[in-house]
């Protein structure tokens, strides 16, 4: 079965109203969740039925969490990545009086769950007894109760959400299956079970009446799955060889599911009528499974119709013998049901549930479709990562300030930027009405409530194995910029919650997954090869390397709430007056404006495989939005057309001391010397910065960051082309 039309019509719909994992219902603005409030069953159980009956034993929780964790999985439910996607930790479980966090909502769901109330016990059945209707009141009292807490104050009412979370949260709904399979287990007809689905319903019904009518406005409900595709169902019940589809299903059990379906489908059309405040999304999340299970092959993945945790039979699923199940042999106890080598390759976990790898495809086929641009972004902050391109401060915090002249033009003092006034990275926060960055290294008058710089002049994607004193390139590579990022990640949000002072000057947990992630970073490691005497070809040979160090970073960002990310490819590195002066050149290598072609062409073999990369992250991380920015070809221009743009001389540095291009490495900008008992400037600025492309041999002038940066914040230059006031947008490539 392919994915249908009306699904992929749906999903756009719901992206549309409720999500990038949000894009919402008021003035086109993101939707901001505070909270996520779940019900359902075992596809969405993060610890319920394991806190009251006991936990889910090993091998359960093996894949992410390392143990147990209250998930009848190896890892992460959906339920989960869809708190990822929203910045929000995972939710815990409402029964769960241990460690549990509510401030950001809670998952009322049990392994299980019914939609309709059983008349059998667990022991008998299997099903759990708290039903949706048990659910419902929980949630009743988890309000009332919470808000009465929260009102003493003290540290449980960190632990609780906000009185208006109620209104903002989403509530998800992930309930069903068990509904159908009770019927046939109690060896029913499938006629007989499609006879009481509408009062099933009916009750599901109820409940969503009953949130809304206590404040809940946004609703995301899942269909349920393709039941007859489940390896317990195929070796629990009797099947014939006829009622077996193309995909090794049950047609028969999948026909009920889709009944089913198609009775949810018109309840949400009818509560959509009945509650007109409501966002109300209906995901087609059979027709995703069922892909998936059809075309497992295609999708990485084997043996659909097998469990990976289990013992033996057909299925590798036996009832009297599940997953983490234990037998004794010679007095050892020794675990029966044992989970299959790589869980990541496999999409049935234990005969009923999805292995978290399936889990996650499925995740990203419900909200990775392509999305229209639905207007500007509210980013909170700008985390940078780069080198002296974007350095407002961090080099000169912990190895002394750039001297003046530098900041002369804008801050008419040293400010920590090699230029004479402002960055690109300045003007990118002015364009989202940001105070500038402050440097994560500097300790001194620095407000991080709008973001952090993390970037160091002379930094590095790779580690360099050569001291800043002997080369000029930094310690702080962006491995550790990185580190020095999840640091403050973490230690930000202690200090904010002790209060005071500090806690204004940090940004907000929430800032993490709304703001603007931007790497500006890669000029250095090439030249780093030149200098150690390599070839163009053996620069070339080190990229990808580079590219798959850049790529683990952004990948380490994104899981701690990163969603945004602003990555400018490398400038023409031949065109630099520091690259012309200290490597050997010949006329036949100088192109029509003068620039070095060598260079020139590993920074276009650079920035290549850059572009590759971010379309591969794009796929990896489907949450992210990725905008590729080609500031070579802005720069490149910019050097090639100066006089016709403005600028004059744009080999020759405004702020250096003799030679060809006014630079010499051994007296840069605003290097002194004693004269006669008196310390002098001998490598000062130029009359006029403002017509100048080149500051100081290395770096460009504020006047020509902001002609670039006026190139670029429109999309003319970017991929995809959207500005950078929609950069939180994700489109369709």
């Amino acid at each position: 079965m392919e994915l249908s039309n009306y699904s992929k019509n749906v999903v756009l719909l719901v992206l549309l109203i409720v999500f990038p994992f949000s894009i919402a219902a008021k003035s086109n603005s993101p939707c901001d969740f505070p909270a996520v409030f779940n019900f359902g069953d075992s596809n969405s159980d993060t610890g319920g039925l394991s806190a009251a009956f006991g936990q889910a034993g090993p091998p359960a929780g093996e894949t992410y969490f390392g143990a147990p964790a209250g998930r009848y999985c190896d890892g992460r439910l959906v339920i989960d990545f869809i708190a990822e996607s929203l910045g929000i930790p995972h939710l815990s479980a409402f029964l769960d009086a241990l460690g549990s966090n509510f401030s950001h909502g809670a998952n009322f769901a049990t392994a299980g769950s019914t939609i309709r109330p059983q008349n059998t016990t667990l022991h008998q059945s299997g099903f759990s007894p708290i039903s949706l209707n048990v659910q419902s009141y929980e949630f009743n009292d988890f309000l009332h109760r919470s808000q009465i807490i929260r009102n003493k104050g003290d540290v449980f009412s960190k632990l609780m959400p906000k009185e208006k979370h109620f209104s903002q949260g989403l509530y998800t709904f992930d309930i069903g299956q068990n509904d159908l399979t009770a019927g046939y287990f109690n060896n029913m007809s499938t006629d007989q079970v499609r006879a009481y689905v509408p009062d099933v319903i009916n009750q599901f019904k109820t409940v969503i009446q009953g949130i809304y009518s206590r404040g809940g406005r946004y609703f995301w409900i899942h269909n349920t799955g393709p039941v007859g595709c489940l390896p317990y169902v195929l070796d629990r019940l009797l099947i014939t060889a006829g009622q077996v589809d193309k995909a090794g299903c049950a047609s028969p059990f999948n026909e009920v599911a889709q009944y089913f379906n198609a009775k949810l489908k018109e309840a949400v059309i009818q509560l959509r009528k009945d509650l007109p405040l409501a966002a109300l999304t209906y995901v087609d999340v059979y027709s995703v499974k069922y892909e998936l299970i059809y075309r497992a092959n295609k999708h990485g993945f084997e043996h659909p119709l097998q469990a990976c945790c289990g013992h033996g039979g057909k299925y590798n699923f036996n009832i009297n013998h599940g997953c983490g199940s234990k037998i004794k042999v010679k007095g050892k106890e020794v675990i029966l049901g044992k989970s299959c080598k790589n869980p990541s390759e496999r999409i049935n976990w234990d005969g009923v549930h999805f292995t978290e790898a399936a889990n996650k495809w499925v995740f990203e086929q419900i909200v990775n479709v392509p999305t229209q641009i639905v207007g500007n972004c509210n980013f909170a902050a700008i985390f940078n990562f780069g080198d002296s391109n974007s350095d407002t401060g961090g080099l000169s915090a912990a190895f002394g300030q750039a001297p003046y002249p530098n900041g002369e033009t804008f801050f008419h003092a040293p400010a920590g930027r090699f230029s004479d006034g402002r960055l690109l990275i300045d003007f990118i926060a002015e364009g989202i009405d940001l105070p500038y960055l402050s440097a994560f290294l500097d300790s001194i008058g620095s407000n991080f409530s709008h973001g952090a710089n993390f970037a160091t002049a002379g930094s590095t994607i790779r580690p360099q194995n050569t001291t800043m004193g002997q080369s000029g390139y930094s310690p702080i590579s962006l491995d550790v910029q990185g580190v020095q990022f999840s640091d403050f990640h973490t230690r930000s949000q202690i200090i904010r919650q002790k209060g005071n002072i500090y806690g204004k000057l940090l940004p907000k947990e929430e800032d993490f997954s709304q703001a603007l992630y931007t790497f500006d970073i890669g000029q250095n490691d090439l030249t780093a090869g030149y200098k150690l005497n390599m070839s163009t070809d053996q620069v070339k040979a080190y990229v990808p390397d580079l590219l798959s160090q850049l790529s683990n970073v952004i990948k380490k960002v994104y899981a701690k709430g990163g969603r945004s990310f602003w990555i400018h490819n490398s400038g023409p590195l031949g065109c630099l007056p520091y690259v012309m002066d200290r490597f050997m050149i010949t006329a036949a290598q100088v192109d029509k404006y003068g620039c070095a072609n060598p260079f020139n062409e590993v920074s276009k073999y650079f920035n290549l495989l850059l572009k590759k990369t971010v379309v591969q992250l794009r796929k990896e991380l489907p949450l992210a939005a990725f905008t590729y920015v080609d500031v070579y070809s802005v720069k490149y221009s910019l050097i090639g057309h100066a006089k016709k743009l403005g600028f004059e001389n744009p080999f020759l540095a405004c702020c250096g001391h003799g030679g060809e291009y006014n630079y010499n490495r051994f007296i840069k900008c605003g290097s002194k010397k004693v004269v006669n008992g008196k310390e002098i400037v001998i490598a000062s600025s130029c009359k006029d910065p403002s017509v100048r492309v080149s500051w100081d041999g290395t770096h460009f002038t504020e006047a020509a960051n902001k002609w670039i940066f006026d190139q670029i914040v429109n999309g003319s230059f970017s991929d995809p082309p959207i500005p950078l006031s929609l950069a939180c947008n994700r489109v369709n490539h």
